[in-house]
This record gives C-alpha cells, sequence and structure tokens, in this order.
C-alpha cells in the first residue's frame, strides 16, 4: 500500500517537473501581476460608447427608413460600441464597466471590466477563488441580422483576466456573463431599419437590403 501511495507520488512530481513551464506559465497569468487596462480608444479600430456616438448613430439608422434612403451607411467604432451598448439586456450591460469595442475583419471584440460577482462560483471551479471584484473581459465574434430589429452576437472567444478559455467552456460562460444563448450567441437590439452588416477595421457598414451571397 505504501508502495504504491509512494509511486503515485513519485509520477506527480514526475509530471510536475515535466510540465513545469506550462504549469508556471499559467499560474503567473491567473495569480501573478497583471494590468487591468482596457485597449484605447483609436480614431478607427477602437470605440467607446458616448452619448454624441448614440445619438449620430441612431441618425444613421434613421436614415435608412427614409423613401429617398442610402442603400447603406457606415458606423465608426465609437457608434458600434453605442449602438451594441444599448443593444444589450440592461440585465447583462450594468455587469460591464468602461465597454470598448474594437472592430475586426467580419468580427467585432467587445471589451469591460466585468462584475465578476455575476459569474456562478460553479462556471470557474477552483479558479473561481481568485477572481477580483473586477476583472477585464474579452469576448469576439461576428455579427449578423437574425430578423428585424434584432442582432446575434456569436461569441467564438472568451478571455477572462487574459486568460483565453477553450471552445467547449466558451459557450457556457458567454451564457453566464453576456446572456447569451444556447448556441453561444447574445441577442442586440437594434434598429429595424437594415437587413445586413459587414465588418471592417474601418466600420461596420449597415444594409437597407440583404446582400445576395454569390
Amino acid at each position: 500500500m505504501r508502495l504504491g501511495c509512494l509511486a503515485v507520488v513519485l509520477v506527480g512530481a514526475l509530471a510536475a517537473w515535466w510540465f513545469r513551464e506550462p504549469i508556471l506559465h499559467t499560474a503567473a497569468r491567473w495569480f501573478g501581476p497583471r494590468s487591468t487596462r482596457l485597449p484605447p480608444v483609436a480614431d478607427t479600430a477602437v470605440g467607446a460608447p458616448t452619448p454624441k456616438a448614440l445619438s449620430s448613430s441612431q441618425a444613421k439608422m434613421d436614415r435608412l427608413k427614409q423613401p429617398s434612403a442610402p442603400d447603406s451607411v457606415v458606423l465608426s467604432a465609437n457608434e458600434v460600441a453605442a449602438m451594441i451598448g444599448s443593444g444589450i439586456d440592461w440585465s447583462v450591460r450594468k455587469s460591464f464597466d468602461s465597454l470598448r469595442v474594437e472592430l475586426l475583419e467580419g468580427s467585432v471584440a467587445v471589451y469591460c471590466r466585468l462584475d465578476t460577482r455575476v459569474i456562478p462560483p460553479d462556471a470557474l471551479g477552483p479558479l473561481a477563488g481568485f477572481l477580483n471584484p473586477m476583472e477585464p473581459l474579452r469576448f469576439a465574434g461576428p455579427l449578423s441580422i437574425e430578423r428585424p430589429g434584432i442582432a446575434r452576437f456569436k461569441v467564438q472567444e472568451l478571455s477572462l483576466r487574459g486568460m483565453a478559455f477553450p471552445g467547449p467552456m466558451v459557450t457556457r460562460l458567454a451564457q453566464r456573463v453576456a446572456g447569451a444563448d444556447a448556441t453561444g450567441a447574445v441577442p442586440l437590439r437594434v434598429s429595424p431599419s437594415f437587413t445586413d452588416v459587414a465588418i471592417h477595421p474601418t466600420g461596420i457598414i449597415l444594409y437597407r437590403v440583404k446582400r445576395s451571397k454569390s
């Protein structure tokens, strides 16, 4: 019996030694010094919601309702941040502080400081006890229009405190922290004036009529 226990201990010690680099790296990311800074607001790709951006985004979307409406309008990063910030259900939005939005090619990344007290302890297992009340959160994915007035933000990437979670956990955590549905998509209330979107680092194009798939 003692020999068996000793063998288990030795195997565990050897495994810890062999894999010490990834173990130490992961421990440093979770428990070591870290920055909670969010990406700075830039002229193009990164934006933050402001009253001015909300007003201008609504004005652009209202233009698509006019009889002589253009085929499309372009929202800046600040305007997209305002659209997303106002479109997320308030029960979720109230846990996001200092919201930022980064425009990527074909997808959107949302950054914020998350009130971690909204995460059920069982969602993160033993790591939950090491979280501060506010931690940097990032989630990213494509945005599409499900039907007039409702967009779906499909969360494909999610990281907390700079630690990226694997695919199976992304959907589960997106449900807990971002109000996602069973598929990992966050519903957003948007103007019914557009039916399609195209996402680029320089802006999001809102199309009045859905584009044909070529």
